[in-house]
């Protein structure tokens, strides 16, 4: 008899089996009290057996991962880009090697595929090599110990940030409840000493600033956006005509952090990459396209430098808040031209850079930059973009910068801290206006109340136009 024959009776034999048992099982289960006793009691020790089975096994997983995770020690990672690359290679080829040998080698695998993960430029794409070349044991401990790392990171950020040395810190406070009568918190920034009246509580540096377009090449600073005062002091740029420099302590860090990237060169072509988004930033006067190019740049800057920084500049960024910003012609526009501009430059930017992520990086510095007022003429006129930011008005706004610490700042009618510009260049610095004790929030005033004449309902209109939150300050309040 042909096997085929053989495996189809035996089939049929089978399935004819099945149907009486199953006739008879469910007359049991209708009739018989006794038996739907002793079924159902079945099923809960199988369920209980299940979830018991399933229990060891995650807690099996979860202690691989933990000390997977402990014994990966951060010092062994090389630093320079051609030593990553090479020990990216040397784990992965270790890793195959190491999960052919069966469950034994299952552990080990991980460690190497993690670890090759930690130093590849592109991690998520990594990740989706993995899912189909790896055994589904071993990814699965992979992205156990990413999702562990993650949330390690994600926990201990805010036991580090601020740095203590700034006298601050950042916390959640009550903001109310939701119509369903859920608590609505907010990260806040709190003094974690006392001030008195005039003390500064901390200066900041930008993550990045950028002029007023008007302003770009003339007499203020590209990089620090300083006023230059002196032409003798000027340190132009030695590719292009299109910025200018208060010095060579700001040309340096300006060329290795994103203008040996950005530069036109003095190119005439307006078909260039980077003559497009110059020259876009420029007619439309708008500074945010070439801030988030700027951010891009020195984000990968940053990375390739390995430091011992152990949070980058967009683990800073993505827990701020932000602005949604509806897509249109425009930001379409700025998204082409930022991916002509970096594409050749930056591997994988044309692939970062969605229509999602750019309107997000948008949205944050619409919320949280704040004008800076370097002009040593208070009575200066600047023709100024459209775009919003912080600022009282209370000198010419020469630019924006985006503070990783300032952000977190929130707005008050009447605030207990003003934003100065001490040094006359984008360095900020927090001064508090009033007393302020350990404990108590900081505010700054994120609009100009045009010397105290807007009235409570006109300063709400305006906060709630441009940051889409109603005015609830001690002022607002006493006015209601």
């Amino acid at each position: 008899m042909k096997t085929s024959t053989i495996v189809a009776a035996t089939v049929g034999t089978l399935a004819v089996a099945s149907i009486g048992y199953a006739l008879y099982f469910d007359s049991k289960r209708r009739n018989d009290p006794e038996f739907r006793r002793k079924l159902k009691k079945e099923r809960k020790r199988a369920s209980k057996v299940m979830k018991e089975e399933e229990q060891k096994q995650a807690t099996r997983t979860a202690k691989s991962v933990d000390e997977a995770l402990a014994s990966i020690n951060e010092a062994e990672f090389p630093t320079s880009m051609e030593e990553r690359e090479k020990f990216c290679m040397e784990q992965l080829s270790t890793g195959e090697a190491l999960f052919t040998q069966g469950p034994e080698g299952f552990d080990m695998a991980a460690i190497c595929f993690y670890k090759a993960l930690k130093v590849y430029p592109a991690p998520a794409e990594l990740v989706m090599v993995y899912q189909k070349t790896i055994p589904p044991e071993v990814f699965t401990l992979v992205m156990g110990m990413l999702s562990a790392d993650v949330q390690k990171k994600q926990e201990k950020y805010y036991t580090v940030f601020p740095p203590k040395e700034m006298n601050v810190k950042v916390d959640e406070l009550p903001e109310g409840v939701t119509a369903e009568g859920k608590k609505v918190v907010r990260r806040g920034l709190i003094a974690s000493k006392d001030f008195a009246v005039g003390e500064t509580i901390y200066s900041e540096a930008p993550l990045v600033s950028s002029l007023e377009p008007s302003l770009e090449g003339n007499e203020f600073c590209h990089y620090c956006l300083k006023q230059i005062t002196e032409e003798a002091s000027k340190v132009p740029c030695t590719s292009c005509t299109k910025v200018v420099f208060c010095s060579e302590a700001c040309s340096t860090p300006a060329m290795a952090e994103f203008h040996g990237v950005l530069c036109t060169k003095d190119s005439e072509d307006a078909d260039t990459p980077e003559r497009g988004l110059y020259d876009y930033s420029k007619e439309a006067n708008y500074k945010y396209p070439g801030m988030i190019a700027k951010f891009l740049v020195r984000m990968v800057h940053e990375d390739s430098l390995n430091s011992s920084e152990e949070y980058n500049p967009f683990d800073h960024i993505e827990r701020l808040r932000f602005l949604e910003v509806r897509p249109s012609a425009a930001e379409e526009k700025e998204i082409q031209l930022l991916k002509l501009a970096l594409g050749s430059k930056i591997p994988g930017i044309e692939e970062f850079i969605n229509e999602d992520r750019y309107l997000t990086l948008k949205g944050k510095l619409l919320y949280n930059a704040y004008g800076v007022t370097t002009s040593l003429d208070s009575s200066r006129s600047v023709e100024p973009s459209p775009e919003q930011l912080r600022s009282v008005h209370d000198s010419p706004v020469v630019g924006a910068g985006f503070y990783k610490v300032t952000s977190y700042m929130s707005h008050s009618c009447d605030p207990n801290t003003k934003i100065v510009f001490q040094e006359h260049n984008n360095t900020l610095s927090v001064v508090a206006t009033k007393e302020v004790k350990a404990g108590e929030e900081l505010h700054s005033g994120f609009i100009d109340q045009k010397n105290g004449t807007l009235s409570t309902e006109q300063r709400r209109q305006e906060l709630f136009q441009h940051y889409r939150f109603k005015c609830m300050c001690s002022l607002c309040e006493a006015s209601e």
